[in-house]
């Protein structure tokens, strides 16, 4: 009977440590987060980021080029970003310069889920427009 509760007593053990570890090293990318991640300073603070920082590419002010784009990326569970991409692109020039804007964000306040940090995709239309 003792050996019984012995093995029953390990066997519980080992899976609680593996399940800690799984949750611990869990890479899902979920679309959708209890909270989701927020940028220092909100929305509208990254927003202002973007307007302060994007450099419209010269070569396509002197094409004329405007158009939105759409980016993809990661936040990451210690809040850093990765894994961006076009979802829909505008011109070479104005797709790397939304991809450098995109990358050089500094770190957000990652996403949770059951008060757990994951990772979460997010999607980002930055509109390129000449002035008038």
């Amino acid at each position: 009977m003792k050996l019984t509760t012995l093995t029953i007593s390990l066997f519980l053990a080992f899976n609680f440590i593996q399940n800690q570890s799984l949750a611990q090293t869990d890479d899902t990318i979920y679309s959708l987060a209890d909270e989701q991640p927020n940028y220092p300073g909100g929305m509208a603070g990254f927003f202002k980021y973007i307007q302060t920082n994007l450099q419209y590419p010269e070569a396509a002010k002197a094409k004329g080029i405007e158009g939105r784009i759409f980016v993809e990326y990661v936040i990451e569970k210690d809040g850093s970003i990765s894994g961006a991409k076009i979802l829909k692109g505008l011109n070479a020039e104005c797709d790397k310069e939304a991809i450098r804007l995109v990358m050089n964000a500094e770190k957000w306040v990652p996403g949770k889920i059951d008060g757990k940090v994951v990772r979460v995709k997010m999607a980002l239309p930055l509109n390129f427009k000449l002035p008038n």
